[in-house]
């Protein structure tokens, strides 16, 4: 089918389609609409008869009560005080007042004493006083009844009463005070004035507003005991429907245009489609298609010079795209190795560059440098004087690599790799390395400024050491070199012909030990919504209690269980442990639970297994727990790690990516992966009081997010100007030490009972 016949179906079903949605959906919804509207304008009118009846009987009451607790008054009704009427009393006091007459009872309920308005009364004496008689009769009669509307002989009469009482309002009651208006035309009339309604009084049966449609109107009856304490009389009023009669008016001559303009437009735009849009638009598609079948970005589109409309800025854009393509690719590879701070590659970088010359050298050496208490650095002399001694440590880096590879693998870490290099070709270039940085270090006044360096010979050709291996050696000769002192040149070689190799093996033992034993216990650290403020979650960090050497650090037995292959076992007891202890505390506080993953749990297949039977076996409803995968572990094998993440799925279990920021996990990555929350490190948040950049990428990050519907945790919040950036840019939850520092279960069950009396 031709695309001029396409677009005349197209056109053509678009017109009837606008037609048929003006007349069966926006047409109904119009008329829905001025319906509503007259409601609501009913409703209204409603409201504010109710207010003005409400006000009127508050402004009553709120007199009544300015003279019924006065010590006058109260005088009065004793019969002390026989200047009283004269002073305070007359026809004029009335008028003000708004009333038609004041009646004094006193303590028996009998008039003591009586004032009407003469203006617009006819009663004569006798009568005067059988209304007075019948008004304190139905006084005494109904204490309870503040305010009430009855029908008298003379009409319907509205009264409220108030004891009469001392200035201070206490007793004991020497009397009532009832101050009442006759429900005259004049009243009726004030009404209507004031709301703006032709308003009428009557008997009425209903005990609810009633709302009723007849002849086109709508008839609202209002019973006035909704304001009053007991009453038979309702307000009465009409309504005309206006919004609705205006609504189906205009819709009538909408249609009849809508059908000429219809032909109209149908005509004109087959026309001028075809002339300006549909014959360039194939001109331009089968110049694509060439370039397609070319995959050429060097060819270019056919660019019309006499013709500047929006079709030949597509095309000039078009050949614009074309002539970036190469660079924009380039430029994301580069952001995707590479570091912003130093421009040294990253740690996915020192991967790729491993799988690259394993392959064709026997050996390599590696120096893995890590400056020593750089927080402390950067609290005490500022992040751009930490910056800076960064971008320096890098640009030396450079300088001695050679036809090595540098990168900067963390906050504060650096590698160095060069093939074939030996021990004796590493270490003068550690002892450099240490000496630049101290001279650097005098240079600027930064006291205090030392690094920490590891070597290693690492046999790349041997089969089963890999690039987890690389790193894991590194890892640990650098936690070494830190035990024993920092600020020196440490090998892996040296571990391994000494001591320190025997304690890595006193380690494993001790390990196996520790859950034989039972040493281990688990801390948990509060995941807070601060405004308001409650506790949403606890992430279970576990903890070591050795016999002899008293609490290790997780920062130290961690790494060594990775490496030994202990820590699937250690993550099923913190697993079943951490269920165990959590489930009623989960349940009773509204929590969820978040426990870590490492990368072996996830490759050796058995993690799945032993959470089913855990959850099953406590009874743990998955939605309660999050299962934590560090960012680290997005760059290994994608697809492993997303049927992982489809098998927690399936449980119910959500997960959560942690340490965002400090691997080498890309928002591309983050696309293809079910994540429920993200854990923002805290090395973002370390920065943002004195580092713009900081502030700027972790503000881009929270806006990134919240678009892609994640959820956020951010990390390392341990300050009030830290809390307030994240408050200000985020609908984040906290975890940090602001709110609490990992506690152990009893303190963690205070500190929530401590939350819920907030």
């Amino acid at each position: 089918m031709r695309i001029r016949t396409k677009l005349m179906i197209a056109v053509a079903l678009n017109i009837l389609i606008f037609v048929g949605v003006i007349f069966f959906v926006v047409r109904p919804y119009f008329i829905e609409q001025s319906m509503e509207r007259d409601r609501l304008a009913v409703d209204s009118q409603i409201a504010s008869v109710t207010e003005t009846l409400a006000n009127r009987k508050s402004s009553l009451e709120r007199t009544l009560v300015d003279w019924a607790a006065w010590n006058d008054a109260y005088a009065f009704v004793q019969g002390k005080n026989e200047a009283f009427v004269d002073s305070n009393i007359s026809e004029a006091s009335l008028d003000n007042l708004n009333v038609n007459a004041m009646l004094f009872l006193n303590r028996d309920g009998d008039v003591h004493y009586a004032t009407f308005q003469k203006q617009g009364l006819s009663l004569t004496e006798p009568e005067h006083q059988a209304f007075l008689t019948d008004i304190a009769s139905r006084v005494r009669a109904d204490a309870n009844t503040r305010s009430t509307i009855y029908e008298s002989e003379y009409g319907p009469v509205f009264y409220a009463t108030h004891p009469i009482l001392q200035s201070d309002r206490s007793g004991p009651v020497e009397g009532t005070l009832v101050m009442l208006e006759f429900v005259s035309s004049h009243f009726v009339a004030d009404l209507s004035a004031q709301t703006k309604l032709p308003l009428a009084v009557g008997l009425t049966e209903a005990t609810d507003t009633m709302i009723t449609s007849r002849d086109g109107l709508t008839h609202v009856v209002i019973p006035l005991d909704t304001v009053y304490d007991k009453t038979d009389y309702g307000i009465t009023f009409v309504v005309e429907p206006t919004h609705y009669a205006n609504t189906v008016s205009m819709l009538r001559l909408g249609m009849v245009a809508l059908v000429f303009l219809g032909t109209g437009l149908f005509l004109s735009l087959l026309w001028t489609f075809h002339r300006v849009v549909i014959r360039r638009l194939m001109e331009i598609g089968g110049e694509l298609k060439q370039i397609t079948v070319e995959r050429d970005s060097r060819l270019r589109l056919s660019i019309d010079a006499g013709s500047r409309d929006e079709i030949e800025q597509m095309a000039a854009s078009m050949n614009e795209v074309l002539a970036a393509l190469e660079d924009t690719r380039a430029e994301v590879l580069d952001k995707a190795y590479r570091d912003a701070l130093t421009q040294l590659p990253n740690r996915l970088a020192v991967e790729d560059y491993f799988a690259a010359v394993r392959k064709t050298y026997r050996h390599i050496g590696v120096i893995g440098l890590d400056l020593d208490d750089f927080r402390r650095i950067n609290d005490q002399f500022g992040h751009r004087t930490g910056d800076a001694a960064l971008i320096y440590i890098a640009s030396r880096l450079n300088f001695y690599k050679e036809e090595g590879f540098v990168a900067r693998i963390g906050a504060d870490e650096f590698i160095f790799l060069h093939p074939n290099w030996t021990l004796e070709e590493l270490r003068p270039v550690a002892r450099r390395l240490m000496k630049d940085l101290a001279d650097w270090a005098d240079v600027n006044g930064v006291t205090g400024l030392t690094t920490t360096i590891g070597l290693d010979v690492f046999a790349s050709h041997h089969p089963h050491h890999t690039y987890e291996i690389l790193m894991g050696r590194l890892d640990v000769v650098l936690h070494e070199a830190k035990l024993s002192g920092k600020n020196r040149v440490l090998s892996f070689q040296e571990i391994e012909d000494g001591s320190h190799y025997l304690q890595t093996l006193e380690m494993e033992r001790d390990l196996r030990r520790a859950l034989e034993e039972d040493e281990f216990e688990l801390y948990y650290q509060p995941i807070v919504s601060p405004h308001p403020f409650a506790v949403r979650g606890v992430e279970a960090l576990i903890r070591w209690n050795h016999p002899v050497k008293g609490q290790v650090s997780p920062g130290l037995f961690i790494p060594i269980a990775e490496q030994l292959g202990l820590i699937s076992d250690i993550g099923r007891w913190v697993l079943r442990q951490a269920v165990r202890e959590m489930r009623e505390h989960v349940t009773r506080h509204e929590l969820f639970l978040s426990i870590n993953v490492s990368k072996r749990q996830i490759a050796d297949g058995s993690f799945l297994g032993e959470l089913e039977r855990i959850l099953h076996d406590q009874t743990f409803n998955p939605s309660n727990l999050h299962v934590e995968i560090t960012e680290s572990e997005v760059g290994g094998n994608l697809y492993e790690l997303q049927q992982f993440i489809s098998s927690l799925k399936a449980i119910g279990v959500k997960i959560s990516l942690d340490d965002f920021g400090v691997g080498t996990s890309s928002l591309s990555f983050l696309q293809s992966l079910q994540l429920d929350l993200i854990k923002i490190d805290q090395n973002f948040v370390k920065g943002i009081t004195e580092n713009t950049f900081d502030r700027a990428l972790l503000e881009g990050l929270y806006q990134t997010f919240h678009t892609l519907g994640l959820d956020i945790v951010t990390e390392g919040v341990e300050r009030p100007e830290q809390l307030a950036f994240v408050l200000e840019h985020s609908s984040s939850l906290i975890q940090g030490y602001h709110y609490s520092k990992p506690v152990p279960l009893s303190q963690l069950e205070n500190y929530l009972k401590k939350v819920v009396m907030l």
